[in-house]
């Protein structure tokens, strides 16, 4: 799959989760801030994209991956993300910029993070490992 066919792929399944016709989504949109996305549209957007690649997506897997790579060395403290845990989701999502990924950053302030391209990635990620539905 090329990366035009799954941005395309992708803006779809964002379009109808929101129920917008966005017409110049880009890579670099925010869920939350650009698009007017809240929380409970992550999960419906999932759903979607699992219908869409025909992929099963783990809607923890992003912090799944980090905890794999940290192994016992804890990756939130108080709520609050370590500063090993951020440099690793910093290299799982390379879209989002380094103010917005920080040391003591709150647990529930990552999903303001998440770009168009966070989904793409993720949808890819899933794509090569084979955990198709």
């Amino acid at each position: 799959m090329t990366n035009n066919e799954l941005f395309a792929g992708v803006c779809e399944c964002i379009r109808q989760t929101l129920e917008q016709d966005f017409p110049d989504i880009r890579e670099s949109d925010r869920l939350i801030a650009d698009l007017g996305a809240d929380s409970l549209d992550f999960l419906d957007l999932i759903f979607r994209l699992e219908e869409r690649f025909h992929v099963c997506i783990n809607p923890r897997d992003l912090e799944r991956r980090t905890q794999e790579i940290l192994g016992d060395i804890p990756m939130i403290n108080n709520e609050r993300y370590t500063a090993a845990a951020v440099a690793e989701l910093r290299k799982a999502m390379p879209e989002a910029p380094e103010d917005e990924l920080f040391p003591d950053m709150p647990v529930n302030k990552l999903s303001g993070s998440f770009r168009v391209k966070t989904f793409m990635n993720l949808v890819a990620h899933v794509l090569e490992s084979g955990e198709t539905a």
